[in-house]
């Protein structure tokens, strides 16, 4: 029988890629919401302005082989893992968003030199080297999402104590121990030479990350697509990924020099991710399980292209020499901008019109994985002669499920309070909560989950809820606010499956509905959340929206209102707030004004009424309208930074 190797072992194959890999993707998720809350919100940086920025960051990838070729392999290897290493714990130690914009920057960028370093590193031991190297990413992969996880998706970058830090300080002292197991092997035999064309697939690791980061690790969206809890959904991608390295690990004997089979593979991949924008439920979970499964494969042949020592044909020595240090640098380079390429046009879409909807990105990343796989496998033999199969780190993926078992220990599903039967007063609260970030442009969950804390509110309607988004941290903010809150959620989608609205309720929810509202064409679709709530002496209808948000097109919400008014129908005992994007003053307010509804904050309110912006109020475009047979008192604004508007207060007395 097999031993499992020993921890050297471990380290000198799959540890500094695959530590690297932890440190590498939770610093993307700094960097991509300070490009866009920090740069853009507080700065502000036009969206298309973050673009060359982008670039810039992970086009230093480039560098990569000049300075291999200048201090060489082995200390080329030790400053960009060693600078990666210090950055992220800077950074954990950083609360300020511009030296958090920096250092997430620094990180990144050596992070995206390490990979083709590491790659050059492993192509010493030929095969089954490279292939390790994709078997460390892989498990990389895998250990920053049980790690996500145990954090119920809030980052350890955005958490304060002691407790985030002593993890990246035991991730860091992994690192740094692989790391000089790494060198020592790469001073005693230096780095093999591989093949030209072989090397080139590894433009396919850029895509290959980005369907991960958006999809397949995105343990916030899984639970936003399947229905399950944060633990469940977890469990779920840490399962997946063991599966994945199992199929991973055949898979680099098995479909080296079959090209079609993996380019069949690539083209189920994207399939899957086509269909991952639309399944919800147990379609959804299937899909993700496919898609972690199939992502395994690929990248474990991709990653181990250009294994083999030989030369082209009259080159020397000298120049193959010389050549391993560009090769597989521009080809990572090349998948790095594709990469930001692809960040790029899924989360732009939302904002500037492209001519597709975001999820057309998914099975083009997707099909760039495809074709990587079969330029990898195309013309290469199995590793099995030189590497017998080795699940030790699909045991390690197993291991993994720890994490979100942990916290289903600790987690309790919120339950509802039954109000007394002749309960009539019910508080209020409508905050648009700017996806987490505050005015200074950082994620901070905790200062919105205490805002709504001290205002003790049975209902609260929430606008800008992001479960999954890159550029809003991956959080899952809907389950995490719940959790924090003891509060039962209704979640309401609008932009994607993972953004729009949701309503929180201490009181037990009858029946919920989801409902879009027009018009489709816009690129950030709208609609409006509903919910019946047992609020004691009868029951109160709670209808949350977010109506288009650009300041000119009142001519769109003067579209979207009548929806909003239809949907309402006359109905006694209802209240519509959120965030309406428009001054009372404007048609559109005029038009729910002339229906009947009253404004409670002009009706109890004390002037001036100011809702945005938050650091600065200076106008009212957050409402709560209710049907005039409710009493309204009791109206407040509380001024916090916590968001980038202000929040809004009422009790309501029912008849």
């Amino acid at each position: 029988m097999r031993q499992l190797p020993g921890l050297g072992g471990w380290a000198r194959r799959w540890g500094v890629v695959a530590l690297a890999a932890v440190f590498g993707l939770q610093l993307i998720r700094v960097l991509f919401p300070m490009f866009v809350f920090y740069l853009r919100d507080s700065l502000g940086f036009s969206s298309v302005s973050l673009a060359p920025v982008a670039f810039g960051v992970f086009g230093l990838s480039f560098l990569a082989g000049p300075l291999g070729r200048l201090v060489g392999l082995r200390r080329a290897l030790m400053a960009t893992a060693g600078g990666l290493v210090l950055f992220r714990i800077l950074e954990q130690l950083s609360f300020d968003p511009g030296l958090d914009l920096y250092l997430a920057a620094a990180g990144v960028a050596l992070y995206v030199m390490v990979l083709p370093l590491a790659w050059a590193a492993a192509r010493a031991q030929g095969p089954a080297g490279t292939s390790d190297f994709g078997l460390g990413l892989l498990l990389g992969v895998a250990l920053d999402t049980a790690i996500h996880t145990a954090a119920s998706t809030y980052d350890l970058s955005w958490q304060p104590g002691v407790l985030p830090l002593l993890v990246v300080v035991v991730v860091a002292a992994g690192l740094l121990l692989a790391l000089r197991e790494t060198v020592a092997r790469v001073g005693a035999t230096g780095p093999g030479e591989g093949g030209r064309g072989g090397a080139l697939a590894l433009a396919g690791v850029g895509p290959w990350l980005f369907l991960q980061l958006v999809v397949w690790q995105n343990v916030a969206r899984a639970a936003a697509a399947t229905g399950w809890s944060l633990p469940a959904a977890g469990g779920l991608l840490v399962l997946g990924n063991a599966l994945g390295l199992g199929a991973a690990v055949r898979a680099r004997q098995t479909l080296p020099g079959k090209p079609l089979l993996a380019a069949v593979a690539g083209g189920l991949l994207a399939l899957l991710a086509l269909d991952a924008a639309a399944l919800t439920g147990w379609a959804a979970a299937v899909d993700t399980i496919l898609g972690l499964v199939l992502s395994g494969m690929l990248l474990v042949v991709i990653a181990g292209s250009g294994g083999e020592d030989r030369f082209s044909s009259g080159e020397t020595r000298r120049e193959a020499i010389q050549r391993r240090h560009y090769i597989p640098t521009v080809a990572n380079g090349v998948g790095q901008i594709l990469f930001v390429v692809l960040s790029f046009a899924y989360y732009v879409s939302y904002d500037l019109p492209l001519g597709f909807r975001s999820a057309t990105v998914l099975p083009v990343a997707a099909l760039l994985v495809a074709v990587a796989a079969a330029g990898a496998a195309r013309g290469r033999r199995t590793v099995s002669a030189v590497w017998p199969a080795d699940y030790a780190p699909v045991l390690a993926g197993l291991v993994l499920l720890l994490c979100p078992v942990g916290l289903a220990l600790t987690w309790r599903t919120p339950e509802t309070v039954e109000p007394a039967a002749d309960n009539a007063t019910v508080r209020l609260m409508d905050y648009n909560l700017h996806n987490g970030f505050n005015t200074a442009g950082r994620l901070d969950l905790e200062a919105v989950a205490q805002v709504i804390e001290a205002n003790d509110p049975d209902v609260v309607g929430l606008q800008e809820v992001s479960r999954g988004w890159i550029i809003n941290g991956s959080v899952d903010m809907l389950q995490w606010l719940s959790q924090r809150l003891a509060m039962p959620y209704v979640s309401g989608p609008t932009g994607d499956l993972v953004w729009g609205n949701a309503i929180l309720s201490r009181y037990p929810i009858i029946s919920a509905e989801n409902v879009p509202i027009p018009p489709r064409s816009l690129l950030l679709l709208r609609g409006y959340v509903v919910a019946e709530i047992d609020a004691g002496r009868s029951t109160l209808r709670i209808v949350n929206t977010h109506l288009h948000h650009v300041e000119d097109d009142s001519v769109v919400r003067q579209e979207q209102v009548p929806a909003l008014l239809a949907g309402w129908n006359g109905a006694p005992r209802t209240v519509i707030m959120g965030d309406l994007n428009a001054t009372p003053d404007s048609p559109e307010m005029q038009q729910i004004a002339a229906a009947g509804l009253v404004d409670v904050a002009a009706a109890v309110g004390t002037p001036p009424i100011y809702t945005y912006y938050a650091a600065d109020p200076n106008r009212q475009i957050d409402y709560i309208w209710s049907t005039p047979d409710l009493a309204a008192s009791d109206f407040a604004i509380p001024r916090t930074t916590a968001s980038d508007h202000l929040p809004m207060f009422v009790t309501l007395t029912l008849p």
